[in-house]
């Protein structure tokens, strides 16, 4: 962080002054965007996120005033370095990311950089048309960024990169020079070179560049359809038809700045299928990849075995996993598109016939388009992320996995890549796309070791030569970067890389554009995030992190993949979705947490004010628990990351009063109830709880009951008749002081159902102190109540919770609080949502009852917790099949109320802008007849306040079948 510029530099000064949009120049802010998905780190000088191109004009003129490099970067996804760099990061996600201009004829579309592909293709759909290149990234990737890749994916034999779908650029290049970049004809191209401006000197001596190489660059470029090494040269020599956009394709960012992009777009596949074909051999299943490519597949991805396993452990991926048989060395997920369903069907159902009559593989699951298909390719596409979750210092990195060889060596080459990984002592993990050669060879090493850094320049120097020897592409899809361009050299000859290095002066002749990267470049081992230098220092947790193996492990969990940054589906990351900050992502926080535990931030450590900033809009969702391919559990590291900080600057007055939110529970309850509530709903006493705590005036505080329900079970629920089967239903703060309607629902409901139930009235869960990061104040007045529980579960009875937040609370957080691990594994095992219960019980047989909604359609939202850890599946399993098709589940994230978050007042608004994304617009638009089910008391709360519709708990608005 040594150079840090100082706010008054007079750079810097200028660039707060000048821009209308974001300048980011704190360290924090600079060490969030040191990073990327890749094995380096390099702080910039300043993040500039432009409004507009009149900002980007701006910030070049004033970075080349001062001579200072520029870096375009979108998500920040890159595997290979290229948007980490010492210069202003321009990052066009949060505001220049708009469509500019659709033509559905012409089958094109018009787009600022920091366009999100999976977005695009979400307003794309209802016209039938997609931009086919298809990342494992693409949920956040920016059309810009691959652009400035070349990226390509999984279809990539079919649609191959993005080269192949630019068709025009607009551009600006560091001396203030705007082109726009389209294919012209010779005459055309002629016309322009004759210009006696820059653009003409750019179109005369890049001709003059070809001309004098053009048998080299045919000679020279590998013949893979997968390269992405160098400037795209080869471009120019196959066709009279020259479009510079495409050489700034791949460029990464080192001859222009990208303002607009015009791109082609592909029809949607009619219909689609995948077969998963399962092998006991590695080496067999990518021996079997050439007679597959004779039934014309889209796509023929790999997976192995640690990648499979990883998928069946992983708390999302582990639900989609149903297709996978045995115990596989690897599996082959091959995907057919066409017009008919018969076509591919039928094709595969013949590749399945001839792999079996040659003996390879031994089960072939095959699905037509549908919910089964959907879940083979989640499980894909989260490949990446779960290999690089594995935990412990080792890790899968990248830097020879990148290399694209001719499929029929690819076999031999890939068990030669082995050999020389064996012979360097590293453990090797691979996935990818084995149809066009690609399969991303992960060796596993601790670059904080010295003996891994040299075994990291040996298996890439060993590698090399044997990609060399096969006539591969040592870049085949995730670029140069940092990593691989310092072979360029050796790989394209002298005489090519002197071209690379003209192409790059001629564009860009002060080296201001992202310099160290394709030419000149540092070797492999230079600028490593984690080096021999680096150390954690010792952070006091209260959690003991089992499954993470502890507090820093859980913070190097994240790999900087980027999932948190997705725009649509899901629920992680609500405040990144709503602000578009850096900051506010999963990986923003994770990586403030690394360089603060490192002491590469100010002195204060974890216990900085800045850090706390940087967790303040963490909702604690737990959505990054599952939704991360690392399972990043952000809301845990935040508590307690709270807890140091109370320990050395102690609570505020409204932490305390969040602490202490059960305890006022039980004392208002009863009868003093109606006079508290009536306090509580009156302007004084909000303005001036706004005033001492911070609760926003606009907001009432949650309502007692007069009736707690432990007291109303105590007359009316012990009289119940013997059952012959029993559980236990906890009674948690919300039901028992404020809702217990909730209460009385469940008991019908489990009574219904054939189970007689006892009342665990014995204490709170402890989420309110869990969640607020008093945790050792948790750990001790939630003991008494886990002591009560074990008293049931050692019976061996069941305990169903009804609000998912105190589920999460006891089955997952206080478990890892415990020093016991069998009453933690216990607690995990017994401690269930009642809908889990009721759809496990159904599932085992216990039961035969049959639910429906009472109303004549339902719609559910899911509380975070609840998706994040159980799902929301069990609440529809459980209904008959003739009532399941009534209720419809809101694909909506957070709502944005989490606990308290929505209620404090700096959190109003985005509260409101989380739960506007969505949420409140879909219940907004539901009709009267429609119920609508929401288990969170924060989220039943929250929708009310803005919309003004009363949710019920899923137990209120079910009942059982009466045959």
């Amino acid at each position: 962080m040594a150079h840090t510029l100082t706010k008054n530099n007079p750079l810097i000064s200028t660039l707060k002054k000048k821009i209308k949009g974001d300048v980011l120049t704190d360290e924090y802010s600079l060490g969030m965007y040191s990073t990327d998905a890749s094995i380096y780190q390099i702080t910039p000088i300043a993040i500039v996120l432009p409004n507009d191109e009149g900002d980007v004009r701006m910030a070049i003129e004033l970075a080349r005033k001062h001579a200072v490099t520029i870096l375009p970067r979108g998500g920040g996804t890159s595997l290979a370095g290229q948007t980490v760099g010492k210069s202003i990061i321009l990052d066009f996600s949060k505001y220049m990311n708009q469509t500019l201009e659709i033509n559905e004829e012409e089958r094109w579309v018009r787009v600022q950089p920091g366009k999100v592909r999976d977005v695009l293709n979400d307003e794309l759909a209802p016209l039938g048309l997609h931009f086919a290149v298809d990342p494992a990234t693409s949920s956040r990737a920016n059309v810009g960024g691959m652009t400035g890749n070349n990226s390509s994916g999984t279809k990539s034999i079919l649609y191959g990169k993005t080269v192949d779908h630019i068709l025009e650029a607009k551009v600006l290049l560091v001396d203030g020079t705007e082109l726009q970049l389209t294919q012209l004809s010779p005459e055309e191209y002629a016309k322009k070179t004759q210009q006696n401006n820059r653009e003409g000197e750019i179109y005369r001596e890049f001709q003059e560049i070809i001309d004098r190489n053009k048998v080299l660059i045919e000679e020279k470029f590998p013949k893979v359809m997968r390269r992405v090494g160098g400037y795209n040269l080869d471009e120019f020599i196959y066709t009279d038809q020259w479009n510079l956009a495409k050489l700034i394709t791949g460029s990464e960012g080192t001859l222009a700045t990208t303002l607009e992009l015009k791109i082609n777009l592909e029809p949607l596949p009619q219909y689609k299928s995948v077969c998963v074909i399962h092998f006991s051999d590695l080496l067999e299943a990518i021996g079997s990849v050439t007679p597959i490519l004779q039934y014309n597949p889209s796509a023929v991805e790999i997976l192995d075995k640690i990648v499979v396993d990883l998928s069946r452990e992983n708390l999302t991926t582990k639900r989609h996993c149903h297709f996978i048989t045995g115990n596989p060395a690897a599996i082959l997920i091959v995907e057919f598109y066409g017009i008919t369903l018969e076509d591919v069907m039928e094709r595969p159902m013949n590749m399945i016939k001839e792999l079996q009559e040659k003996g390879l593989g031994y089960a072939y699951p095959l699905f037509p388009q549908g919910e089964a298909y959907e879940d083979v390719w989640l499980v894909r596409k989260k490949g990446l992320g779960l290999m690089l979750g594995i935990k412990g210092n080792k890790k899968p990195l990248p830097f020879i996995e990148d290399a694209a060889i001719p499929t029929d060596k690819l076999k031999e080459y890939i068990d030669r890549t082995l050999q020389i990984c064996k012979k360097h002592g590293a453990d090797v993990s691979m996935y990818a796309h084995v149809s066009v050669g690609v399969i991303h060879v992960r060796p596993i090493l601790d670059l904080r070791q010295a003996e891994d850094i040299e075994r990291l320049k040996n298996i890439a120097e060993d590698t090399f030569n044997l990609v060399l020897e096969y006539g591969g592409s040592w870049s085949g899809e995730h670029g140069d970067g940092l990593v691989r361009s310092a072979f360029n050299e050796r790989f394209f000859g002298k005489e090519i890389y002197r071209a690379f290095v003209q192409v790059k002066q001629l564009f860009d002749p002060e080296n201001l554009m992202n310099p160290g990267k394709i030419v000149e470049a540092q070797t492999i081992e230079h600028n490593l995030r984690y080096g021999t230098a680096y150390a954690d220092q010792p952070v006091n947790a209260s959690f003991h992190y089992r499954s993470e193996q502890s507090f820093e492990e859980s913070v190097h969990m994240c790999t900087g993949v980027g999932e948190c940054r997705k725009l649509i589906g899901g629920t992680m990351c609500p405040s990144f979705k709503a602000t578009r900050d850096e900051e506010h992502s999963t990986r923003g926080r994770a990586n403030a947490l690394r360089l603060a535990m490192s002491g590469q931030l100010n002195g204060n450590g974890l216990t900085s004010e800045r850090l706390q900033e940087t967790l303040a809009l963490c909702l604690s969702c737990k959505a990054c628990k599952s939704e991360c391919p690392s399972n990043v559990d952000m809301a845990k590291m935040k508590s307690d990351v709270m807890q140091l900080y109370y320990d050395q600057k102690g609570p505020s007055r409204r932490d305390k009063m969040i602490r202490d939110s059960s305890k006022a529970a039980r004392m208002f309850a009863g009868k003093l109830a109606p006079a508290i509530n009536a306090l509580q709903a009156s302007a004084p006493f909000k303005a001036s709880l706004e005033k001492m705590a911070g609760f926003d005036k606009k907001r009432t505080l949650p309502e007692y009951t007069s009736q707690p329900f432990y007291k109303w079970f105590s007359k009316n629920g012990s009289n119940q008749p013997k059952l012959d089967k029993k559980v236990v239903l906890f009674a948690d703060t919300y039901l028992n002081y404020h809702e217990p309607e909730i209460g009385k629902a469940a008991l019908k409901l489990l009574n219904d159902c054939g189970y007689e139930v006892e009342l665990a009235h014995i204490g709170c869960c402890q989420r309110p102190k869990i969640s607020h990061g008093f945790l050792r104040e948790a750990k001790a007045q939630g003991q008494a109540t886990v002591d009560k529980l074990m008293g049931f579960i050692d019976q061996g009875l069941k305990v169903v919770v009804c609000e998912p937040s105190c589920a999460s609370a006891l089955n997952d957080d206080f478990p890892d609080l415990l020093d016991s691990v069998d009453i933690a594994k216990k607690l995990k095992e017994n401690v269930m949502l009642i809908d889990v219960f009721l759809a496990t019980e159904k599932e085992a047989g216990n039961t035969q009852i049959k639910l429906k909604p009472k109303g004549d359609s339902m719609h559910i939202h899911g509380h975070c917790h609840q998706k994040a850890l159980y799902g929301t599946q069990s609440m529809k399993q459980v209904l008959s099949k003739d009532d399941s098709g009534t209720v419809l589940e809101i694909p909506s994230g957070c709502c944005g109320m989490a606990g308290s978050f929505g209620y404090e007042k700096e959190h109003y608004k985005i509260s409101k802008k989380i739960g506007d994304e969505i949420l409140f617009p879909a219940v907004k638009a539901m009709d009267e007849a429609t119920s609508l089910a929401a288990n969170g008391f924060s989220c039943r709360h929250q929708i009310e306040h803005f919309t003004g519709k009363k949710a019920k708990h899923w137990v209120e608005l079910v009942e059982v079948v009466r045959e």
